[in-house]
């Protein structure tokens, strides 16, 4: 028995255990920087995707800031149709990259509104009127959604109970 605690022997399960710790933490440590080269990395693609949204979006605004009703409750048909053909071009080329599946879904049903022809002698009907307001609301909620995606980690914070906030006073 006193043979097995040989000094040599010791020095050797000691050298053993040392290199499973060691190697325990090169494992570790490994799937830490890849964990968080992933998120750098992700940061990166998505701020180039909000920014190429910062560029583009604001034509689209401006875009649906044109279909608007004059007097009497209707729309301008005219107006409509020039709109209608700005939204054709500005979704045309790297929007349809960037644009997010809720708002190209959101954009093709204010699209195919704007589409429709007047129902009465060049006036839009009550349904048409109501389907154009919509469409052009649930479009602009679905842009300025995209942008509210930048803002997600702020709204998490602010959620935070005030002991859990480290920006708490």
């Amino acid at each position: 028995m006193t043979d097995f605690f040989t000094p040599s022997v010791i020095t050797a399960l000691t050298a053993l255990v040392l290199s499973m710790v060691t190697l325990f933490q090169f494992i570790k440590n490994l799937r830490f920087q890849q964990e968080q080269f992933s998120k750098t990395n992700n940061r990166e693609l998505t701020t180039k995707l909000y920014d190429l949204r910062l560029e583009h979006y604001p034509k689209a605004f401006d875009i649906t800031d044109q279909i608007i009703k004059v007097k009497g409750g209707n729309y301008d048909v005219n107006k409509n149709q020039i709109a209608k053909e700005s939204l054709l071009e500005w979704k045309s080329g790297v929007v349809n990259i960037i644009i997010s599946v809720e708002c190209r879904d959101s954009y093709y049903v204010l699209r195919d509104s704007l589409m429709k022809n007047p129902a009465e002698k060049g006036t839009y009907s009550p349904d048409q009127i109501k389907n154009i307001e919509k469409a052009k609301r649930d479009f602009r909620k679905q842009l300025r959604r995209d942008f509210g995606f930048m803002y997600r980690e702020e709204k998490e914070r602010r959620k935070k109970p005030a002991g859990n906030n480290m920006y708490s006073a």
